[in-house]
């Protein structure tokens, strides 16, 4: 045999078996699992912390920052995106506080049970770090993009929420009064970041759009998961008013919240005809559509719809006065 046939005749490399099903699955698996693993742990992590900062509320936190600063300041601008953000920033802070605070009735609640602090997820020393740099990092784009007025009514914010309602609603579920103050203060922040007069009418009637709204969305809820909030420890409506008058005084909130809607149009809030003609619908819209609430008194089902309805409401009332401000500034003519 010469050379070039012992060359030849050497076993070659196993190339082809890497095609083979066993050895592709080992490979396979040997490649992607860690992968699909770091994958899977950093979309825990993003479920809980927009959990840990209430993203779906503290969303609406910033979109009232910005409603309340382009109906003080009548513009769009950068400055307006920066300055919401910081208000949101703190927002989200305060909701880590708040997952803080009541970590342990949490635990005790069905609802609430599988949040990032009670399950395990995210441990509390985590939760106090991410609650420090949200706080910082919110107060500095507040105050840096926005000025001390603004800051400081993201600060009472944060302070009302979490030193004065969350130790109250644990006394009283009229906690929730008190506590809807917390609902006019973004707004209230946004327009002072803009340097409006914080004694405007327009911005008493807004901020009081939002208060009224704080109440029969959360009384709803309270009611949705009472025996969650009962277990917990926490007075629920039920306890102090039959069902019958807790729907008449819940409706009655819902029509309250159409009312100072309808001052939108007699303020100078918004000032198209159709803005107005739309926000008088919205309201009717909200006013039949929940009168169930009244009518079948009691049922689950009906408060949850009504509960759907009214954040529909307040969310397209908002995006409907930003809409009709934005076509102030890009056209002459008016909606």
């Amino acid at each position: 045999m010469n050379r070039s046939d012992a060359k030849n005749s050497r076993p070659s490399r196993p190339v082809d078996n890497l095609h083979s099903p066993a050895i592709s699955r080992e490979g396979t698996a040997a490649l992607s699992f860690p992968a699909a693993g770091r994958l899977a742990r950093l979309k825990e992590i993003s479920n809980a912390v927009a959990e840990l900062v209430k993203i779906k509320i503290t969303f609406f936190v910033g979109m009232s920052a910005l409603f309340g600063y382009v109906l003080a300041s009548g513009e769009i601008s950068f400055g307006m995106v920066m300055a919401s953000l910081g208000i949101f920033l703190v927002a989200c802070g305060s909701a880590v506080l708040n997952h803080y605070q009541e970590r342990h009735s949490d635990a005790l609640m069905h609802r609430t049970q599988r949040r990032p602090l009670p399950s395990g997820t995210v441990s509390p020393r985590a939760a106090l770090l991410l609650l420090i740099g949200l706080v910082v990092a919110g107060s500095a784009v507040t105050f840096t993009w926005g000025n001390l007025a603004a800051l400081v009514l993201s600060l009472l914010a944060m302070l009302w929420y979490n030193a004065i309602y969350t130790p109250l609603k644990k006394r009283t579920a009229y906690a929730v009064i008190p506590g809807s103050f917390v609902g006019s203060l973004p707004v209230m922040a946004g327009w002072a970041a803009a340097g409006g007069s914080l004694l405007d009418p327009r911005l008493l009637v807004v901020s009081s759009y939002f208060f009224v709204w704080q109440i029969p969305h959360f009384w709803l809820l309270m009611d949705i998961y009472s025996s969650d909030y009962e277990r917990a420890g926490f007075p629920t409506m039920r306890s102090h008013l039959s069902e019958k008058n807790f729907a008449v005084y819940t409706y009655a909130w819902m029509l309250a919240l159409v009312a100072i809607s309808i001052l939108f149009i007699t303020t100078g809030v918004v000032e198209g005809q159709l803005t107005g003609i739309l926000l008088l619908a919205l309201g009717a819209w909200l006013g039949i559509g929940t009168w169930p609430v009244v009518k079948r008194f009691g049922d689950k089902r009906t408060y949850r719809s009504a509960f759907m309805k009214i954040n529909i409401y307040v969310l397209a009332v908002t995006v409907l006065v930003l809409v009709d401000i934005l076509f102030k500034l890009i056209s002459p003519w008016r909606l």
